[in-house]
C-alpha cells in the first residue's frame, strides 16, 4: 500500500526522537533524492556529496519543518534542489578562480647567458605556465607548493 502524504507528514514529526521513523523516511526518499539530483548532475560523487547534505540539512532543520505550509516530500526535495544549487555556485566559484601567478614568480633559475638562451628559458616558462594552467586547481597548487616553494 503506497502510503500517502498525511502519513509522511506524520512521521517526519518523528524522525528526530525515532530511529525507525528516521530509517523509514531514509530508505523510502533516498533513491527518489538520489535519482533526482543524479539526473541533473550526471556525476556519482557530486550526486553523493549532495545527496548527504541534503538529509543532513533535512535532519537539522526538521524543528522548522511546517506540514501546514507544504508536505514534507515537498520541503525535502527543495532542500535537495537548494543544496544541488549551492554546490554548483560553489564549484562555479572555484572553477573561475584560477590561481594567479605572480609576475616576479620564476619557474625555472634566470639565464644570465646568452639572450638566445634567455628566449628559450622565457619560452619554457611560458610553456610551463600553460601546462599549469591547464591542470585541476589542486593539483597546480601541489605543484606549485611542492616544486617551487619546497
Amino acid at each position: 500500500m503506497e502510503k500517502n502524504v498525511e502519513y509522511w507528514n506524520e512521521l517526519a514529526t518523528k524522525v528526530k526522537t525515532n530511529e525507525e521513523a528516521f530509517a523509514e523516511v531514509y530508505e523510502y526518499f533516498f533513491p527518489r533524492i538520489y535519482k533526482l539530483i543524479m539526473s541533473k548532475t550526471m556525476d556519482t560523487e557530486m550526486t553523493d556529496e549532495i545527496v548527504s547534505k541534503t538529509f543532513l540539512k533535512m535532519y537539522s532543520n526538521l524543528d522548522v519543518y511546517d506540514p501546514k505550509k507544504a508536505a514534507f516530500s515537498t520541503w525535502l526535495y527543495t532542500i535537495a534542489e537548494n543544496e544541488l544549487k549551492m554546490f554548483l555556485r560553489t564549484k562555479s566559484r572555484l572553477a573561475k578562480r584560477e590561481t594567479a601567478m605572480p609576475e616576479d614568480f620564476d619557474t625555472v633559475a634566470p639565464a644570465l647567458d646568452e639572450p638566445e638562451q634567455q628566449t628559450l628559458t622565457t619560452e619554457r616558462e611560458e610553456q610551463i605556465h600553460a601546462a599549469l594552467n591547464k591542470l585541476p586547481e589542486r593539483d597546480r597548487q601541489i605543484i606549485i607548493m611542492s616544486y617551487w616553494l619546497e
